[in-house]
């Protein structure tokens, strides 16, 4: 008896082993995994991708934000690496052009027509793929398309006295909510509660929030070329003037802005402590989240971001574009196809809105492909925040997608800081600015 048992055991492992011969594992890395309802979010969508691909397993990568490039870098010039990854957009040139990343064009062309017939590339719209390549050849697909515009808190907007129907339209408006909005609420004789809060720490939040100011005052960073910095012209020190003195003179903004980024902003915001502040479709949660007695699905408001008054901008705002892209070390390249694309299918799309409020840049999901009879996905275009948001993907414009582009922001970043803490004078700021970027830019003269 013991030797049929043991037999039947010895068949049972030759038979396990067998069948896991040609189980594939694969690493997928996302910032993501480290933010709770997104880790949850997440790993739902890698389980039934299991289930639809029992041949393959997902093995989860969970890595910083802020430490992301870093580690992706490392660990692909040592010639390994997770397999499919997530990054801003502003990221994936610099990527690109290091060869990092694995050539998805031939999977692209293999693949047939989307569920109503285009071909597969079509739902997204142009101006995301057009970061997605180089040289003709596709190195990632888009992922979230966020534009920026204006939340505010419509009971401090009562308080306050301020019409919460009629928000401010211009920048001079916005100016003059924002001093109306500054305000000793509990009586103690100190402000509590301010008309703006934003960040103003070195980090790509900040680009988000300064950058629809100085494209709807009608300057830009970099000439067309990008060959030359463009922060000399007197729209840009209006622009970077303007924001600065909303803190050095107006005071509408908490003390010590130079330490904010956007996660502390929208704390702010969620112990009103500001009124104000610009973000996207993942305000709104966020804040619900820090302080669910704030009521922030029915508290605040979102509308389009302010302009400057008699200046006919063609871009108001600007967006956060991210993209998922292959490891060039993978050894499994049809494998990791197979969970890109999942990942970035049009249900998968809907679920990253319906589970964490995040746009996306398909067309089929956001809107945008009307014409052809595809309205999108219904709850996100009757959310009062997203399809507010979503009316801003014409409006936007996206910062120089130049592999420099870090280094360069961070630069105008210092400046801003400079002009907040009062180091520098905003022109002497911009100036210095405008030389140092030059000189990284000397490279394509």
């Amino acid at each position: 008896m013991k030797k049929v048992i043991l037999f039947l055991s010895v068949l049972s492992l030759i038979s396990g082993m067998a069948m896991g011969a040609g189980t594939v594992t694969l690493t997928f890395s996302d910032w993501h995994l480290t933010e709770p309802v997104w880790e949850q979010s997440l790993k739902e969508a890698i389980a039934m991708f299991e289930a639809e691909n029992p041949d393959i397993k997902v093995q989860l990568d969970y890595v910083s934000y802020g430490e992301k490039e870093t580690k992706y870098t490392t660990a692909i010039e040592a010639g390994v690496g997770p397999d499919v990854m997530h990054l801003h957009a502003y990221s994936l040139r610099s990527f690109i052009e290091k060869e990092y990343l694995l050539d998805l064009t031939r999977f692209i062309e293999q693949e047939g027509p989307t569920w109503y017939g285009a071909d597969f590339l079509d739902p997204w719209p142009e101006v995301t793929l057009q970061f997605m390549q180089m040289g003709g050849h596709y190195y990632a697909l888009p992922g979230d398309f966020m534009p920026m515009v204006l939340f505010y808190n419509s009971e401090l907007f009562k308080e306050a006295g301020l019409d919460p129907d009629k928000p401010p339209t211009t920048w001079a408006e916005f100016r003059s909510y924002a001093k109306t909005l500054t305000r000793d609420r509990d009586g103690d004789g100190k402000i509590d509660t301010w008309g703006f809060g934003t960040p103003a720490l070195i980090n790509p939040g900040w680009e988000l929030r300064f950058s629809p100011i100085l494209f709807s005052f009608g300057a830009d960073y970099l000439t067309p070329d990008n060959k030359y910095c463009a922060l000399d012209t007197p729209e840009a020190i209006e622009a970077l003037k303007f924001y600065v003195e909303l803190y050095t003179v107006d005071e509408v903004m908490p003390p010590g802005v130079t330490d904010v980024g956007a996660g502390t902003a929208r704390q702010q915001m969620a112990r009103e402590q500001v009124a104000m502040v610009l973000g996207c479709g993942w305000t709104p949660p966020i804040v619900n989240g820090i302080n669910p007695d704030l009521n922030a699905f029915q508290i605040l408001r979102a509308v389009p971001l302010p302009v400057k008054a008699g200046i006919d901008a063609e871009y108001t705002t600007t967006a956060w574009l991210s993209s998922w892209m292959i490891n060039k070390n993978t050894k499994h390249p049809e494998e990791a196809w197979k969970l890109l694309k999942f990942i970035t299918d049009k249900a998968q799309e809907e679920k990253w809105f319906h589970d964490n409020r995040v746009l996306s840049a398909r067309n089929d999901v956001s809107g945008g492909l009307e014409a052809e009879g595809i309205t999108g996905y219904n709850e996100l275009l009757y959310d009062p925040f997203s399809k507010v948001v979503a009316g801003e993907f014409t409006n936007a414009k996206f910062v120089p997608q130049i592999k420099e582009w870090p280094q360069i922001i961070e630069i105008v970043n210092i400046a801003a800081q400079e002009g907040l803490t009062g180091q520098k004078t905003v022109e002497a700021a911009l100036a210095d600015a405008y030389d140092q970027i030059n000189e990284i830019l000397s490279v394509y003269r």
